[in-house]
């Protein structure tokens, strides 16, 4: 395989969803406070809400691997930033612990399958001796999108409250979708 420029535009596009998907992952846990006073949910049922997330992204790590394997990383890797961050909006509309955490455990199902694709994508479009400098940098791309993550929701949800929040940093997701295709 002849190395091409559009590897560059391939390596960016798996940055700027790793930084999209921890911000939309992390922001939770600076929206919990704000969640539980209007919910009127107790320690536990935060940490229930929490949890959501790491049960379903265990569970579906693998079967959302498995489809980009059959129906391929741009399909699936579309289809999956589409779905999470419809869930991301609908953790604004919850309202009560269940839709919270129904929203919450799909939404890690849909994330489940990004890091599985984008290794996909990278191992395909890369030669063999760019793929571990790029995963390497992916993967830092996803720490800082975690660290830029509290500032970021407390801004947004400081300014439009958790509910509008969770919308508008569903449309992180979707922009990247539109420029991706």
């Amino acid at each position: 395989m002849k190395a091409t420029h559009a590897r560059y535009w391939v390596v960016a596009f798996a940055l700027a969803l790793a930084m999209i998907m921890y911000i939309q992952r992390v922001a939770i846990s600076q929206a919990i406070v704000p969640i539980g006073e209007e919910l009127d949910l107790d320690q536990a049922e935060k940490g229930l809400i929490l949890g959501a997330f790491g049960l379903s992204y265990a569970l579906f790590e693998i079967p959302m691997g498995l489809l980009g394997d059959k129906l391929g990383v741009r399909r699936v890797l579309s289809f999956l930033v589409l779905f999470w961050s419809l869930f991301t909006a609908l953790t604004g509309a919850a309202w009560n612990l269940v839709s919270l955490w129904i929203a919450r455990f799909v939404f890690g199902a849909g994330e489940a399958g990004c890091f599985p694709n984008l290794t996909r994508m990278l191992s395909a479009w890369l030669p063999v001796g760019e793929r571990v400098k790029a995963q390497a940098v992916m993967w830092a791309f996803g720490r800082w999108g975690g660290a830029l993550a509290p500032p970021v929701a407390v801004f947004v949800i400081y300014h439009l409250g958790w509910r509008w929040g969770f919308v508008a940093l569903a449309l992180l997701g979707a922009a990247w979708v539109a420029f991706f295709l």
